[in-house]
């Protein structure tokens, strides 16, 4: 059973083009063997050789996702499927050659608007705590199960 929660945060126009919004993969041809069965899909990455790479390489299937940006949580979702972009196919195509090569999707996405001290008030972090990129937190700062932190975040908004 998974039991890790990330915090993804980023700014940029990609980030909002394939996370906060669907892809469409139907205009992809020749997009990733990973993502040739679906229509459409929510995806992010990490560059390879990054610090981030190493809570890449814990992600599992159902892990939970808490999306920050500009001050707020906007979203949840929950780990899909991960692999390795060899033909850099994101970056080439939607990403504007971002360097982000391990790629992870993103199910059951659900948008919020979450004040970042709520959720800090959740992992005992500080009031100002800000997440930057991609981290896992800590074992010892998860006291629920992921279930219920999903719905914590979704029902304060």
């Amino acid at each position: 059973m998974s039991s890790n929660v990330f915090l993804v945060s980023d700014d940029s126009e990609p980030f909002e083009r394939t996370v906060l919004s669907e892809v469409d993969l139907n205009d992809y041809p020749d997009r990733p063997e990973e993502l040739a069965e679906v229509e459409s899909a929510r995806f992010w990455g990490v560059e390879a050789g990054s610090s981030a790479e190493t809570y890449f390489e814990k992600m599992d299937e159902g892990d939970l996702l808490l999306f920050y940006r500009e001050g707020e949580y906007v979203g949840t979702g929950r780990i899909g499927t991960t692999f390795a972009d060899d033909d850099e196919w994101a970056s080439a195509t939607v990403w504007d050659d971002s360097p982000r090569t391990l790629i992870y999707t993103i199910d059951d996405f659900t948008a919020t608007s979450v004040p970042k001290a709520a959720v800090n008030t959740i992992f005992e972090y500080s009031d100002g705590y800000n997440p930057n990129g991609l981290i896992r937190v800590a074992e010892s700062r998860v006291d629920n199960t992921l279930e219920a932190i999903e719905l914590a975040v979704q029902q304060y908004d």
